[in-house]
């Protein structure tokens, strides 16, 4: 299925290479990001409607649907497992192509230098134990340092009980210098990163948000993110308050631009609060009221292009 759905995005991308090309003009990171702005982002992520009923899709996910056995006319029967299928497969594609046309380098990268990272911190921990080698052994291009006084402690620990593993040995050899400390790397990664402002919220469609933390991105929808109306199941209030948020910037001086009566802005941004603290697990306020100039977001929030075409 990734195959395919790579194969499809990338019948998109090569036509706009070669029309780019015939014209005398060389690649570019400004194209590569104009293709993804006005062609593939919206191709994958917008959705419109797709049957008669009111099933609305992406034209990538109805694509992956139609793949798996769903076509629009039998929809209603479309599993769930099908359905997360798709749009897993749909969120991968969405990933790959974002750091294939922004010039990032690919996220595989992280995880193997995590997996090097814990590799050398066992290696250096067993190292210890048994009392041997005073320096690490290196599997990165970047060393874990432990300090000396640490080293020399565990090895009197070691020799004198051979059967018991020195606990500040392995506390320093387990902890990256370069990474917080083992206790507040407990709290949100969010957090850890600078809170609020280290997020970005992006509306691709009505009912679709980017979530942008650093380096970290996903998409979900109202229901995904806990915006969801219990009893229809539709997108609730708070959700449409958010969603206008993002068309003006951030910003909600008054009733009139939260298209209701202030009260209700208000108790609307009083779920948001809720919602983000749940979901990001930030206890600051993340929409505060400045007095006379009403609410402002403290993350980022705004509409992509594909919310507006």
């Amino acid at each position: 299925m990734q195959q395919r759905a790579q194969s499809w995005v990338q019948r998109l991308y090569d036509p706009c290479c070669g029309a780019y090309e015939r014209i005398g003009k060389e690649l570019s990171v400004e194209f590569d990001k104009a293709v993804w702005a006005f062609w593939i982002e919206p191709f994958v992520m917008k959705e419109v409607q797709t049957n008669r009923y009111g099933y609305r899709a992406s034209m990538l996910l109805e694509l992956l649907l139609c793949a798996v056995g769903s076509p629009p006319e039998s929809r209603n029967l479309l599993k769930v497992g099908q359905k997360n299928c798709c749009v897993a497969v749909r969120l991968r594609i969405y990933e790959v192509w974002y750091d294939k046309l922004h010039h990032l380098p690919p996220r595989i990268n992280q995880a193997i230098a995590a997996m090097a990272r814990h590799h050398q911190a066992e290696v250096y921990a067993a190292r210890i134990v048994r009392g041997i080698a005073s320096h690490p052994v290196s599997t990165s291009p970047h060393p874990t340092v432990i300090p000396k006084q640490s080293l020399e402690s565990a090895a009197d620990d070691s020799k004198s009980s051979p059967s018991a593993v020195p606990e500040s040995g392995i506390k320093a050899a387990s902890e990256d210098p370069h990474e917080p400390p083992s206790e507040p790397s407990q709290r949100p990664r969010v957090e850890a990163e600078g809170g609020w402002e280290e997020i970005e919220i992006v509306f691709l469609s009505d009912e679709r948000v980017q979530i942008r933390s650093g380096r970290s991105i996903e998409t979900r929808n109202y229901a995904e993110f806990g915006f969801q109306d219990g009893r229809n199941e539709n997108p609730n209030r708070a959700w449409q308050t958010l969603r206008r948020l993002a068309e003006l910037r951030g910003v909600i001086r008054n009733g009139t631009e939260g298209h209701q009566p202030w009260p209700k802005v208000e108790k609307r941004v009083q779920e948001i609060r809720k919602v983000f603290r749940e979901h990001f697990g930030i206890s600051s306020d993340p929409v505060p009221f400045v007095e006379g100039s009403g609410y402002h977001a403290k993350f980022k929030i705004g509409c992509g292009i594909s919310y507006h075409t």
